[in-house]
């Protein structure tokens, strides 16, 4: 068995941090030196391919940026997201930690010149709220993303909205875009539950589902809103689907019943009833006020 030479082997350690250090700090001229010295010191090292490919990129990423004529462009803007995200990010895993500080700073470069030349929201990975996100700038994202027109009836504008009030701190108020978006969006809800990576919001989403069968991520909200835990209220604008007007029953029943059992409040049971069976039997064994003596 060959014994293990600390030296050498620390020595292809230190020259591939070296060249991390430098891809980090986007230097063109010493991430090819770095380059150099590693494959002299290990020409076999498993990561050689990956770190051509970063010191590559880094010579064509400060080119690049240094060139309005070929950054101030949509086209430009969507090829460079596109390269980030399918080759340059893989390709990073060989710098460790170190990775993120080089795919944020890009992102950070690439989120000015979209919002300098306004990327239309509909470009959803490369407009600007998406890139503050990746970026971790997240008071940002909800700055652009509030700007945009129709933003209660878009649904990755809702998104943006939720991982950047959640990135911020602002729980109720992500927990309500995070509503919208289940209105807006039900077949990619179970995705973004776990893009959220919030253990309140999966563990709601999961009693939901038990409780409710097979009804689909419209009828979250109105779940949320029976079991408090809907954040912030959502007053207006809402979409067209049954879930939403379940939403909209079950907070206005939630404040009648507490004066009394009426006349409207049979109507609005009524009408929960009318829109589906099985929400309304959740609804009905779960609420928790004093049954008060009928009023006429």
């Amino acid at each position: 068995m060959r014994q293990l030479d600390i030296f050498a082997d620390s020595e292809s350690v230190q020259r591939a941090n070296d060249l991390i250090a430098a891809l980090a700090h986007f230097d063109c001229v010493a991430s090819r030196q770095a380059m150099y010295a590693l494959v002299a010191a290990d020409p076999c090292h498993e990561g050689l391919d990956k770190f051509r490919v970063l010191c590559d990129f880094i010579e064509h990423w400060v080119e690049y940026l240094t060139k309005p004529e070929d950054s101030d462009t949509a086209a430009s803007i969507v090829a460079e997201e596109k390269l980030i995200r399918e080759q340059i990010i893989p390709a990073a895993i060989v710098m460790g930690v170190k990775s993120e500080v080089l795919i944020c700073k890009c992102w950070e470069s690439l989120v000015k010149l979209s919002e300098k030349i306004g990327i239309d929201p509909k470009q959803t990975h490369c407009f600007a709220a998406e890139l503050y996100l990746r970026a971790g700038q997240y008071h940002d994202a909800v700055r652009t993303a509030k700007a945009v027109p129709g933003a209660d009836m878009r649904s990755a504008v809702q998104r943006w909205l939720a991982l950047g009030y959640a990135g911020s701190g602002e729980t109720e108020l992500a927990r309500s875009a995070t509503l919208r978006f289940a209105w807006l969006s039900p077949q990619e809800f179970d995705g973004f539950v776990d893009e959220m990576h919030d253990t309140a919001l999966a563990r709601d989403w999961n009693n939901c589902q038990a409780d409710l069968d097979d009804l689909d991520a419209t009828w979250f909200p109105a779940w949320c809103v029976n079991e408090k835990v809907a954040g912030t209220p959502i007053l207006e604008n809402f979409p067209a689907c049954e879930g939403s007007t379940a939403y909209k029953l079950v907070v206005s029943l939630g404040l009648r019943e507490r004066s009394g059992i009426c006349r409207t409040v049979f109507e609005e049971r009524a009408r929960l009833k009318q829109l589906n069976d099985v929400f309304f039997a959740f609804y009905m064994k779960r609420r928790d006020y004093p049954q008060p003596r009928i009023k006429k």
